[in-house]
């Protein structure tokens, strides 16, 4: 009974995407939030089903969404209009979040390897390649923001597991894995980051000892727990 009840919901959600998941529309959206939930959900329901429906729908909007790397320094904007092939910062800023344009890579890579089509990794690999180069690191952990245009971190000197910097390190490890272990530059730099954390972010609370994650900015380190 529970598998007649699954198969059905199934079949009315693949009738909906079939017939209503319009991405032809003139409305901006976010990259990062578009890439791990619109195409990581396709991308997962293909894989769950066979069914290349939900393949090619992840083929639509992940060519929908590559305007947004179209920067002078090939770091993505933030936002993209899917329906128009425009993208462009936020309005109050031309950075970018570290974290949002680092936490792509997965979905874009298996894009890739799924229709044969390296754009999609081609495009977020740079990303990390650039990263990794990048100075105004502390012992392996990132800033928090990135020029779209210089390509430089801005808002030097603030390091945090929390919002705007936390999954970078995540999909460090989650690249290197899904790529076979063989990228050897992201595992190096999430080692680095480890480190990093062990020796600048965390503390033992007085007088228990229990050990936490904080945050250090311009060298002070503050005692609050991060939200990751």
């Amino acid at each position: 009974l529970n598998y007649l009840l699954y198969f059905a919901e199934f079949e009315e959600a693949r009738k909906w995407v079939a017939n209503d998941l319009v991405f032809d529309k003139n409305v901006d959206v976010n990259l990062f939030e578009s890439t791990i939930r619109i195409l990581g959900g396709l991308l997962s329901t293909y894989h769950l089903s066979g069914d290349s429906l939900f393949l090619e729908k992840a083929k639509d909007i992940g060519n929908r969404l590559m305007p947004a790397f179209k920067t002078p320094s090939k770091i993505p904007y933030s936002d993209v209009n899917i329906g128009r092939g425009t993208a462009h910062p936020p309005r109050w800023t031309s950075d970018s979040t570290v974290a949002e344009v680092t936490s792509i890579q997965l979905e874009f890579r298996e894009l890739s390897r799924l229709t044969g089509d390296e754009k999609f990794q081609k495009a977020v690999d740079e990303v990390m390649k650039h990263v990794h180069t990048l100075s105004g690191k502390s012992d392996g952990l990132v800033p928090m923001f990135i020029n779209t245009n210089s390509g430089q971190f801005t808002h030097l000197g603030v390091y945090t597991l929390g919002a705007r910097a936390d999954s970078y390190y995540e999909y460090l490890l989650k690249q290197w894995i899904q790529g076979g272990k063989k990228e050897n530059e992201l595992l190096e730099d999430y080692m680095r980051a480890i480190e990093g954390v062990k020796k600048h972010l965390l503390q033992k609370s007085q007088p228990k000892e229990l050990t936490f994650v904080g945050e250090l900015a311009h060298g002070h380190f503050s005692a609050k727990m991060v939200r990751s």
